[in-house]
Protein backbone atom coordinates (compact mmCIF):
# COMPACT_ATOMS: atom_id res chain seq x y z
CA UNK A 1 0.00 0.00 0.00
CA UNK A 2 1.32 3.43 -1.47
CA UNK A 3 1.75 6.07 1.94
CA UNK A 4 -0.89 8.83 1.93
CA UNK A 5 0.19 12.61 1.34
CA UNK A 6 -0.75 15.21 3.71
CA UNK A 7 -1.21 18.33 2.93
CA UNK A 8 -0.38 21.86 4.80
CA UNK A 9 -0.27 25.43 2.99
CA UNK A 10 -1.19 29.17 3.76
CA UNK A 11 -3.24 28.90 0.74
CA UNK A 12 -6.66 29.05 2.05
CA UNK A 13 -9.50 27.12 0.44
CA UNK A 14 -11.09 30.23 -1.20
CA UNK A 15 -9.20 29.26 -4.63
CA UNK A 16 -7.28 26.96 -7.32
CA UNK A 17 -4.32 26.37 -5.54
CA UNK A 18 -4.75 23.66 -3.49
CA UNK A 19 -6.75 21.53 -5.68
CA UNK A 20 -3.81 22.81 -8.43
CA UNK A 21 -1.87 20.72 -6.10
CA UNK A 22 -3.92 17.87 -5.47
CA UNK A 23 -4.40 17.87 -9.67
CA UNK A 24 -0.89 17.05 -9.84
CA UNK A 25 -0.18 14.16 -7.15
CA UNK A 26 -3.30 12.93 -9.20
CA UNK A 27 -1.49 13.25 -12.01
CA UNK A 28 1.69 11.66 -11.26
CA UNK A 29 -0.31 8.67 -9.46
CA UNK A 30 -3.94 8.49 -9.37
CA UNK A 31 -3.62 5.80 -6.56
CA UNK A 32 -2.21 8.29 -4.39
CA UNK A 33 -4.39 9.56 -1.19
CA UNK A 34 -4.51 13.02 -0.30
CA UNK A 35 -5.73 14.69 2.93
CA UNK A 36 -5.98 18.15 4.22
CA UNK A 37 -4.07 18.94 7.18
CA UNK A 38 -4.75 22.39 7.05
CA UNK A 39 -4.84 25.15 4.71
CA UNK A 40 -5.66 28.76 7.28
CA UNK A 41 -1.97 28.84 8.81
CA UNK A 42 -1.35 32.21 9.05
CA UNK A 43 0.13 33.77 5.74
CA UNK A 44 3.51 33.94 5.37
CA UNK A 45 4.69 32.46 9.17
CA UNK A 46 6.78 29.27 9.10
CA UNK A 47 6.27 29.32 13.31
CA UNK A 48 2.55 28.73 12.88
CA UNK A 49 3.28 25.62 10.16
CA UNK A 50 6.30 24.59 12.46
CA UNK A 51 3.38 24.27 15.23
CA UNK A 52 0.68 22.91 13.39
CA UNK A 53 2.85 19.73 11.75
CA UNK A 54 4.40 18.61 15.97
CA UNK A 55 0.44 18.56 16.72
CA UNK A 56 -0.48 16.17 13.70
CA UNK A 57 2.60 14.79 12.81
CA UNK A 58 2.72 11.78 15.66
CA UNK A 59 -0.90 10.47 14.45
CA UNK A 60 -0.12 9.50 11.44
CA UNK A 61 1.54 6.50 10.72
CA UNK A 62 5.18 6.06 9.82
CA UNK A 63 6.39 6.82 6.32
CA UNK A 64 3.42 9.56 5.55
CA UNK A 65 4.41 12.24 3.06
CA UNK A 66 3.87 15.61 4.75
CA UNK A 67 3.86 18.63 2.39
CA UNK A 68 3.84 22.16 4.06
CA UNK A 69 3.91 24.97 1.71
CA UNK A 70 4.10 28.20 3.79
CA UNK A 71 6.83 30.07 1.21
CA UNK A 72 7.27 33.40 1.48
CA UNK A 73 11.22 33.39 -0.15
CA UNK A 74 9.04 31.01 -2.92
CA UNK A 75 12.01 31.16 -5.80
CA UNK A 76 14.84 32.79 -4.22
CA UNK A 77 17.29 30.88 -2.85
CA UNK A 78 16.27 29.02 -0.10
CA UNK A 79 16.12 25.49 0.06
CA UNK A 80 13.68 23.71 -0.88
CA UNK A 81 13.56 20.20 1.07
CA UNK A 82 12.54 16.89 2.01
CA UNK A 83 13.33 15.84 5.60
CA UNK A 84 12.97 11.90 6.50
CA UNK A 85 12.09 12.19 10.19
CA UNK A 86 13.30 9.57 12.74
CA UNK A 87 10.08 7.78 12.54
CA UNK A 88 10.01 6.77 9.11
CA UNK A 89 7.78 10.38 7.69
CA UNK A 90 8.67 12.30 4.64
CA UNK A 91 8.34 16.42 4.91
CA UNK A 92 8.65 18.22 1.82
CA UNK A 93 8.44 21.75 2.38
CA UNK A 94 11.21 24.81 2.11
CA UNK A 95 13.84 25.05 4.53
CA UNK A 96 12.65 28.05 6.59
CA UNK A 97 12.09 27.29 9.86
CA UNK A 98 8.82 24.93 8.99
CA UNK A 99 10.95 21.40 10.85
CA UNK A 100 12.11 23.68 13.86
CA UNK A 101 9.77 21.41 15.98
CA UNK A 102 10.00 18.05 14.32
CA UNK A 103 13.52 18.38 14.81
CA UNK A 104 13.70 18.92 18.27
CA UNK A 105 10.75 16.48 19.16
CA UNK A 106 10.83 13.49 16.44
CA UNK A 107 13.94 14.02 15.31
CA UNK A 108 15.26 14.73 11.97
CA UNK A 109 17.02 11.32 10.88
CA UNK A 110 18.58 13.04 7.27
CA UNK A 111 17.62 15.90 4.80
CA UNK A 112 18.00 16.06 0.88
CA UNK A 113 17.88 19.45 -1.19
CA UNK A 114 15.66 19.02 -4.09
CA UNK A 115 16.87 18.60 -7.14
CA UNK A 116 14.38 21.20 -9.42
CA UNK A 117 16.34 19.46 -12.44
CA UNK A 118 15.10 15.95 -12.45
CA UNK A 119 12.20 16.74 -9.72
CA UNK A 120 10.01 19.32 -10.85
CA UNK A 121 6.56 19.66 -12.67
CA UNK A 122 6.96 21.56 -16.39
CA UNK A 123 3.93 23.03 -15.67
CA UNK A 124 2.14 25.18 -18.95
CA UNK A 125 3.68 28.55 -17.77
CA UNK A 126 7.11 28.95 -16.58
CA UNK A 127 6.71 30.90 -13.45
CA UNK A 128 8.48 30.67 -10.14
CA UNK A 129 5.53 31.38 -7.25
CA UNK A 130 4.19 28.11 -7.75
CA UNK A 131 6.44 25.53 -6.02
CA UNK A 132 3.22 23.91 -3.58
CA UNK A 133 2.25 22.77 -7.20
CA UNK A 134 5.80 22.85 -9.86
CA UNK A 135 8.28 21.37 -6.88
CA UNK A 136 6.85 20.34 -3.54
CA UNK A 137 3.56 18.89 -4.18
CA UNK A 138 4.97 17.19 -7.22
CA UNK A 139 8.26 16.10 -5.49
CA UNK A 140 6.15 14.64 -2.72
CA UNK A 141 3.87 12.56 -5.35
CA UNK A 142 7.48 11.38 -7.07
CA UNK A 143 8.24 9.85 -3.93
CA UNK A 144 5.18 8.76 -2.27
CA UNK A 145 4.35 6.43 -5.67
CA UNK A 146 7.96 5.18 -5.28
CA UNK A 147 9.09 6.41 -8.84
CA UNK A 148 12.26 8.63 -6.61
CA UNK A 149 13.52 7.11 -3.40
CA UNK A 150 14.77 9.92 -0.67
CA UNK A 151 18.35 9.33 -2.53
CA UNK A 152 17.11 10.67 -5.76
CA UNK A 153 15.35 13.48 -4.17
CA UNK A 154 18.72 15.42 -4.27
CA UNK A 155 21.71 16.38 -2.66
CA UNK A 156 22.04 15.47 1.06
CA UNK A 157 23.33 18.37 3.83
CA UNK A 158 23.74 18.06 7.52
CA UNK A 159 20.81 18.59 9.76
CA UNK A 160 22.34 20.99 11.67
CA UNK A 161 22.03 23.12 8.89
CA UNK A 162 18.08 22.93 8.78
CA UNK A 163 16.82 26.29 9.40
CA UNK A 164 15.37 27.05 13.02
CA UNK A 165 12.65 29.68 13.83
CA UNK A 166 13.87 32.24 16.02
CA UNK A 167 10.97 32.59 18.23
CA UNK A 168 11.91 28.84 19.32
CA UNK A 169 14.37 30.26 21.65
CA UNK A 170 12.53 32.85 23.17
CA UNK A 171 11.64 30.28 26.32
CA UNK A 172 9.23 31.33 29.44
CA UNK A 173 10.87 33.40 32.28
CA UNK A 174 10.08 31.52 35.53
CA UNK A 175 9.55 32.51 38.90
CA UNK A 176 8.61 31.09 41.79
CA UNK A 177 4.77 30.22 40.43
CA UNK A 178 5.00 33.21 38.00
CA UNK A 179 5.23 32.77 34.55
CA UNK A 180 6.07 35.49 31.90
CA UNK A 181 5.67 34.15 28.26
CA UNK A 182 4.11 35.20 25.13
CA UNK A 183 1.15 33.64 22.95
CA UNK A 184 2.52 31.31 20.19
CA UNK A 185 -0.25 30.97 18.31
CA UNK A 186 -4.51 30.99 18.03
CA UNK A 187 -7.00 29.02 16.99
CA UNK A 188 -8.59 31.01 14.44
CA UNK A 189 -11.98 28.66 14.27
CA UNK A 190 -12.65 28.93 18.25
CA UNK A 191 -10.91 31.95 18.71
CA UNK A 192 -8.63 30.37 21.65
CA UNK A 193 -4.74 31.39 21.91
CA UNK A 194 -1.82 29.05 23.24
CA UNK A 195 1.10 30.35 25.48
CA UNK A 196 4.14 29.18 25.43
CA UNK A 197 4.52 26.99 28.16
CA UNK A 198 4.15 23.36 27.68
CA UNK A 199 1.61 21.64 29.99
CA UNK A 200 4.12 19.20 31.26
CA UNK A 201 6.39 22.84 32.21
CA UNK A 202 3.03 24.41 33.73
CA UNK A 203 2.14 21.66 36.15
CA UNK A 204 5.29 21.19 37.75
CA UNK A 205 5.33 24.60 38.80
CA UNK A 206 2.52 23.26 40.81
CA UNK A 207 -0.72 24.46 39.86
CA UNK A 208 -3.47 21.82 40.13
CA UNK A 209 -7.04 22.15 38.31
CA UNK A 210 -9.51 24.28 40.37
CA UNK A 211 -6.19 26.75 41.39
CA UNK A 212 -7.36 30.47 39.87
CA UNK A 213 -4.78 31.94 38.38
CA UNK A 214 -3.77 35.72 37.84
CA UNK A 215 -3.26 36.84 34.11
CA UNK A 216 -2.36 39.84 32.40
CA UNK A 217 -1.94 40.11 28.59
CA UNK A 218 -0.53 43.09 26.83
CA UNK A 219 0.15 44.07 23.27
CA UNK A 220 3.25 46.97 22.90
CA UNK A 221 3.46 48.31 26.57
CA UNK A 222 -1.10 48.29 26.92
CA UNK A 223 -3.04 45.74 28.44
CA UNK A 224 -5.37 44.21 26.78
CA UNK A 225 -6.47 41.38 29.35
CA UNK A 226 -6.55 41.35 33.33
CA UNK A 227 -8.25 39.14 35.51
CA UNK A 228 -8.92 36.21 37.23
CA UNK A 229 -9.51 32.45 35.27
CA UNK A 230 -9.94 29.33 36.77
CA UNK A 231 -7.66 26.61 35.87
CA UNK A 232 -9.79 23.64 34.72
CA UNK A 233 -9.84 20.45 33.14
CA UNK A 234 -12.23 21.82 30.38
CA UNK A 235 -14.21 24.38 28.79
CA UNK A 236 -17.73 23.38 30.32
CA UNK A 237 -16.27 24.17 34.26
CA UNK A 238 -16.67 27.98 33.43
CA UNK A 239 -20.16 29.41 32.84
CA UNK A 240 -20.78 30.27 28.94
CA UNK A 241 -18.35 32.81 27.83
CA UNK A 242 -16.34 32.82 30.21
CA UNK A 243 -12.30 32.21 29.87
CA UNK A 244 -10.64 29.14 31.15
CA UNK A 245 -7.18 28.11 31.20
CA UNK A 246 -6.55 24.66 30.20
CA UNK A 247 -4.05 21.83 29.58
CA UNK A 248 -4.58 21.99 25.36
CA UNK A 249 -4.18 18.62 23.01
CA UNK A 250 -1.27 20.28 21.33
CA UNK A 251 0.98 19.79 24.58
CA UNK A 252 0.91 23.64 25.22
CA UNK A 253 -1.00 26.06 27.99
CA UNK A 254 -3.93 27.38 26.26
CA UNK A 255 -6.64 30.01 26.81
CA UNK A 256 -10.23 30.15 26.09
CA UNK A 257 -13.99 30.93 26.29
CA UNK A 258 -16.72 28.55 27.08
CA UNK A 259 -18.39 28.49 23.73
CA UNK A 260 -17.00 32.06 22.44
CA UNK A 261 -14.16 33.57 21.24
CA UNK A 262 -11.61 34.95 23.00
CA UNK A 263 -9.78 36.55 20.40
CA UNK A 264 -12.88 38.47 19.39
CA UNK A 265 -13.98 38.99 22.64
CA UNK A 266 -10.72 40.64 23.89
CA UNK A 267 -9.66 41.66 20.62
CA UNK A 268 -6.24 39.53 21.31
CA UNK A 269 -3.93 38.66 18.17
CA UNK A 270 -0.53 36.37 18.70
CA UNK A 271 3.12 36.51 18.12
CA UNK A 272 6.19 37.69 20.09
CA UNK A 273 4.59 41.05 21.04
CA UNK A 274 1.81 39.37 22.56
CA UNK A 275 3.00 39.43 26.35
CA UNK A 276 1.67 37.15 28.91
CA UNK A 277 2.22 37.22 32.96
CA UNK A 278 0.54 33.91 34.64
CA UNK A 279 0.82 33.88 38.80
CA UNK A 280 -1.59 32.06 41.51
CA UNK A 281 -4.45 34.68 42.70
Amino acid sequence: MKPAILLQTDFSNTWSAVAAMKGVIKMTDPELEIYDLCHDIKCFDPWEASLSLSAAEPYWPGGTVIVSVVDPGVGTSRRASVARLNDGTYVVTPDNGTLTHLKHSVGIAAVREIDERRNRFRAKEDVSVFHGRDLFGYCAALLASGKISFEQVGRAYPVSQVIECPEYSLLPEIHGDRVDTWIMTGLKHFGGIQFYITNEEWKRLGYTEGDNVSIRITHEGTAVFDGIVPFAKSFGFVPKGDPVLYCGSSLYLSLDCNQDSLMDKYGIGTGRDWKVSLAKA
